[in-house]
């Protein structure tokens, strides 16, 4: 027989022949596995089987020399794929018995034939099949996997290729296939892939953090391709061995079983399959060689055995030695030396002498002078890893910055014959809920910029956002001008800056791994509490801040356009509303148009006015 159509015995449907042959040639309808004794005659095999009838025929064609031609099969998802056939289902026609063979490699697990892939743990995406066509579907994917987040649990496996490469490692999913040339795989994580070359792939999936694994799959489902993340690890040999302590959870194609031993290895040659002319699998090219890029894998024992026989953590902990580093780093911030107490004066002094000359670049560079930021960093570390230690001796050196700015800024005020209340002093009396905002970024920052190398150029430009000495300096002058009202104020805004800072660095401490949650819990919510706290005050201020920047908007509203007017303040908010304003005038004063916008604000804001009116002449 020329060729013969091989169709599931057991289907409970009858196969309609004019739906899956088209042509004039005499077709012999092969009922599998009924009739495959009769198939060592055939030379073409027309095979139109679900992937778990398909996958035992195709055993059979290893005892025979026949070409093997597919018809899309409704249940033939893994085959299709995997052998890169359109899953459109078309006739048989005698043009489609034309197409060109070639013999290709399969993948084998323990003895069985892998039509499309297997799968130990879970890979999420990483599969064949595994990314979506288009964003939707992908945002749907990270959906799902969002939801089965604590599933995903590390465990160890020992790996090695060709009984000498040996890794030990700690992953959720390690999947295999032997062909990604129809998949978006191909395409961007696995460029280096050939048809036929008697190799076959691995991937080994070991994320370190929920955090880690998060971040990767949102940022890839708003961007067209894939990219290939730090927590994977890529084999390509010829054969595998995956075993584990514990038993693991497979799934070979769709086909789900429990083992502690996967042995993978390539058939070189082990179908002759007729393929389209355009089938990646006509690219064939010369031998390549192996590769192992498990750089990033998990390697160190202690590594494993944190990661291994739990859920993953929410973020990922820092590496042994970063988190030496730091902790010198910021165990030597936290101790007084006399560095630090030579640029706490200077920097008090530069700035009470810029808050005096209401000069804003003098007190840019006590700001960066100031050295305060490295105690409150180090009490911050205290916090998240609950070290009474560090937080003893951070608190110690900050409190004495604190009394040394003070100091020098009050005994500065007693020198200087100067009680004038500049626009810098009174800049920092009324600290509000932005100011918090500002002292929440800033600790992010700092945080960050002390824990990574390579982002420590840039505290500088923090402590001059978080601004923590000239509030000092302005509570010193407060104090030595026996004003309650200025050292309170400038007080509470150092106040709102450490809370803000304390608390953000904490967080950011424990996101960067520094701090397992059970350890920071305490100190997190004691700095929450603190910044709680302040943010009672600095909400009053700033509804108060509001309310005085809606009546300067009802005064630009209705002040004549003929009024030139320099500046408008708001002196209260009760009842009655004081608004100063600051007129220019060239000639006689205009006192009509006052009177008759004193009367409108009144109507406009529904309560007495009282308008105090300073002109300016102009000669």
């Amino acid at each position: 027989m020329e060729y013969c159509l091989i169709v599931d015995a057991n289907h409970a449907n009858p196969v309609n022949m004019s739906d899956l042959v088209n042509t004039e040639l005499p077709v012999c309808v092969i009922r599998w596995p009924d009739d495959q004794v009769f198939l060592a005659q055939v030379k073409n095999w027309v095979v139109y089987l679900p992937d778990e009838k398909l996958r035992d025929c195709l055993r059979f064609t290893e005892t025979t020399n026949c070409t093997v031609h597919l018809l899309a099969h409704p249940e033939a998802r893994h085959s299709l794929r995997g052998f890169c056939y359109s899953s459109k289902r078309e006739p048989f026609t005698e043009a489609l018995l034309q197409r060109p063979s070639i013999a290709i490699d399969l993948l084998r697990c323990n003895g069985n034939l892998v039509l499309n892939k297997v799968v130990a743990g879970k890979a999420f995406n990483y599969q064949p099949g595994g990314h979506a066509s288009n964003f939707w579907q992908r945002l749907k994917t990270v959906w799902h996997q969002f939801r089965h987040l604590q599933e995903y649990r590390p465990q160890v496996f020992h790996l090695s290729t060709d009984g000498k490469n040996q890794i030990e490692t700690a992953a959720v999913g390690i999947a295999s296939t032997g062909h990604v040339l129809n998949s978006s795989l191909s395409r961007s994580l696995l460029t280096e892939n050939y048809a036929n070359d008697g190799l076959f792939y691995s991937l080994v999936v070991a994320p370190r953090s929920l955090v880690q694994m998060l971040r990767h799959f949102v940022f890839e489902s708003f961007s067209r391709g894939s990219r290939q993340p730090g927590f994977i690890g890529v084999l390509r040999v010829r054969n595998l061995q995956i075993t584990s302590p514990e038993p693991f959870e497979c799934r070979l194609d769709e086909q789900l079983f429990t083992t502690d031993l996967l042995e993978l290895d390539i058939v070189e040659n082990a179908l002759q399959l007729a393929v389209s002319p355009d089938s990646p699998f006509l690219s064939t090219g010369a031998r390549h060689k192996e590769i192992r890029r498990v750089q990033h894998l998990p390697s160190a024992a202690e590594s494993i055995k944190a990661l291994s026989g739990d859920s993953l953590p929410w973020v990922t902990h820092a590496a042994t030695d970063d988190f030496k580093e730091l902790y010198l780093t910021l165990r030597e911030n936290a101790q007084i030396s006399t560095t630090f107490l030579v640029f706490m004066v200077l920097s008090a002094l530069l700035a009470s002498f810029g808050l005096y000359a209401d000069s804003t670049p003098v007190i840019i560079g006590a700001m960066i002078l100031a050295p305060l930021m490295a105690p409150i960093i180090s009490l911050s570390m205290a916090m998240a890893r609950q070290d009474i230690n560090l937080m003893h001796s951070s608190t110690k050196t900050l409190m004495t910055g604190l009394f040394v700015a003070m100091g020098f800024a009050m005994l500065l005020s007693f020198m200087l014959p100067m009680h004038l209340e500049t626009t810098e002093i009174s800049a920092r009396l009324r600290p509000t809920l932005l100011d918090l905002g500002v002292a929440i970024i800033s600790g992010i920052a700092g945080a960050y910029a002390y824990a990574r190398v390579d982002a420590a150029k840039s505290l500088a430009g923090v402590a001059i956002a978080v601004a923590l000495v000239p509030p000092l300096a302005v509570t010193g002058i407060g104090l030595g001008w026996m004003s309650p009202r200025i050292a309170f104020g400038a007080l509470l805004l150092f106040l709102t800056n450490l809370a803000g800072i304390v608390f953000a660095a904490s967080i950011t401490f424990l996101l960067l791994g520094y701090a397992p949650f059970s350890r920071a819990r305490r100190g997190i919510v004691l700095a929450l509490i603190a910044v709680m706290l302040v943010s009672v005050p600095l909400a009053i201020s700033f509804r108060q801040l509001s309310k005085e920047a809606a009546i300067v908007d009802v005064v630009d509203e209705l002040r004549p356009s003929s009024v030139n007017v320099r500046s408008v303040g708001v002196l209260s908010t009760g009842s009655p509303i004081r608004i100063r304003m600051e007129i220019v005038s060239q000639g006689a004063h205009d006192t009509m148009r006052i009177r008759r916008l004193k009367q409108q604000l009144s109507e406009a804001l529904s309560t007495e006015v009282e308008l105090e009116v300073s002109w300016i002449n102009l000669y």
